[in-house]
């Protein structure tokens, strides 16, 4: 199927647009109050923590006067059983305080302890409501992938970056262990081998490195990719720094030989077959059938942790932005802007249309507020 604007221009992004603003509705109606009752519960806690500091304090004053009145009248009714009794007083004075104190301090406790676990769900209920939404819902991020094989399973981390925002996803993946040949049944690279019958000496071979198995893929501007045989004793590492064409590519075994620096042996090295092993390694890092369990377990504006420091509506305002942009796109491709309108054209030609209206959208994000107008805004509605 094929997503175009309602002039028939096909559209940049090959998604169900309307679908994902409905997404990212519901998203900020979930969410952005949870958010308010949040930081409502942490100011309650900053108020009460406040008033704690202050009503220990007017006891402490209370005691210390307590005990300088004490002082004062033993000493204008100065005989022995005054001086008694004010030690006896100071003393259930200071008991009386403490205890006081105890009671207040065991009140704030109470109620930090069931604020914070109160915030500790709400925001792993905000976690819940973004990691579907997160993973496909924002266009035009900046990925880093960082996959790794452990003695058990295949794990990567894959984290999305927009504008200052980031959010990152633990996953797991569907092979394991992870062999070059279920990209490739038959890859080489030239090596030196000490061979001859009578005199030993250097010569090239290739070696076949399909049974090898996949340790590490690093994917950002760079491409990573970490081999190594079933022994662990022989290791290929390959670097991809933009264009194959300046590819390093090191064969570890005794020593490191960096085959890509030596004339003789990268002569014989067939840098289309890398690149072919890269991009498969690209597509299938990048696959969502590859991918049997993903865990948001990071969401950061500026590297600061977005639910914690409650900035998740800046992060919200961020995504607003970026899907005004195609809003506007929208309208300049469309006939009204009372709608939002795409067309899906399918299988035989048919077209289907697709739109939200604007009062509607208008009316959600009224209902949230002052945040709600903003968001407005920041769609272009």
């Amino acid at each position: 199927m094929t997503f175009v604007f309602q002039d028939s221009t096909e559209m940049p992004y090959q998604i169900n647009f309307i679908a994902d603003l409905n997404n990212f509705l519901s998203i900020v109606e979930q969410t952005l109050p949870i958010e308010n009752r949040i930081m409502e519960l942490k100011n309650q806690i900053q108020e009460e923590e406040e008033k704690f500091e202050k009503e220990i304090t007017m006891l402490n004053s209370f005691l210390s006067g307590l005990n300088t009145s004490l002082d004062q009248l033993t000493t204008q009714y100065d005989i022995e059983p005054t001086a008694k009794c004010k030690d006896k007083l100071k003393e259930s004075g200071i008991e009386c305080v403490e205890k006081q104190k105890e009671q207040f301090k065991i009140a704030l406790d109470d109620l930090t302890r069931n604020s914070k676990n109160e915030v500790a769900q709400m925001s792993s209920q905000i976690r819940n409501y973004l990691e579907p939404f997160l993973w496909s819902g924002v266009y035009n991020t900046k990925m880093v992938k960082h996959i790794t094989s452990t003695t058990e399973k295949l794990m990567g981390k894959i984290t999305m970056k927009l504008s200052g925002l980031s959010f990152t996803y633990e996953t797991t993946y569907a092979d394991f262990p992870l062999q070059v040949k279920k990209f490739m049944n038959e890859i080489s690279i030239p090596i030196l081998s000490r061979g001859g019958l009578i005199h030993k000496e250097d010569r090239i071979k290739q070696l076949d490195v399909s049974d090898y198995f996949i340790k590490r893929v690093y994917i950002d501007e760079d491409f990573q990719l970490d081999l190594e045989n079933k022994k662990g004793t022989k290791k290929v590492k390959l670097l991809v720094p933009g264009e194959i064409e300046n590819a390093s590519l090191t064969y570890v075994e005794e020593g490191a030989i960096d085959i890509t620096k030596s004339e003789e042996l990268v002569a014989q090295l067939d840098l289309y077959k890398l690149d072919e092993l890269r991009q498969k390694v690209v597509d299938y890092v990048g696959n969502e059938a590859s991918i049997v369990s993903r865990t948001l377990v990071k969401i950061e504006l500026d590297d600061n942790d977005a639910i914690e420091s409650n900035e998740l509506f800046e992060c919200v305002k961020i995504i607003a932005s970026q899907y005004g942009e195609i809003i506007n796109d929208i309208f300049a491709h469309g006939i009204t802007k009372k709608e939002i309108v795409i067309k899906e054209i399918i299988e035989g030609g048919i077209r289907n249309e697709i739109f939200i209206s604007v009062d509607e959208m208008s009316n959600r994000l009224s209902a949230l507020g002052g945040d709600g107008l903003e968001l407005k805004g920041l769609l272009n509605i």
